[in-house]
């Protein structure tokens, strides 16, 4: 039997679509955040099951743990925060070392799960 506990800190997150503005390689990207118990969690990469129509944040940084800037908190703007310095690109392929992750605060994503084609309001 799961903890009733957890399982009502999991349900109330908040999905923020391609809110975050960070320079990636030197390129320009829009990031998806959540923010789950008061902490934005910017989702560097996702794992997708295209058979359920589902996908997971593998790898999520903390907001807190770099550089940034909160943009707006109008809902119908584009960006919602800006990270400040451009992050390594090895941070998304998957090849960055977990040492070198540790240093930029990632860790594993939250166990969520999230529809691939996000709902459009």
């Amino acid at each position: 039997m799961t903890d009733p506990q957890n399982e009502l800190k999991l349900s109330a997150f908040k999905f923020h679509e391609q809110a975050v503005r960070a320079s990636v390689g030197g390129k320009p990207l829009a990031l998806d955040a959540l923010e789950l118990g008061g902490e934005i969690l910017v989702v560097l990469t996702w794992l997708g099951n295209s058979e359920r129509g589902l996908r997971k944040p593998e790898y999520v940084l903390p907001l807190s743990a770099v550089a940034h800037q909160a943009l707006s908190n109008d809902q119908d703007a584009k960006y919602k925060w800006a990270i400040g310095a451009p992050l390594p690109q090895s941070l998304f392929d998957g090849s960055a070392s977990r040492q070198f992750r540790r240093q930029f605060g990632v860790k594993s994503g939250p166990a969520l799960t999230l529809p691939l084609k996000p709902p459009h309001h």
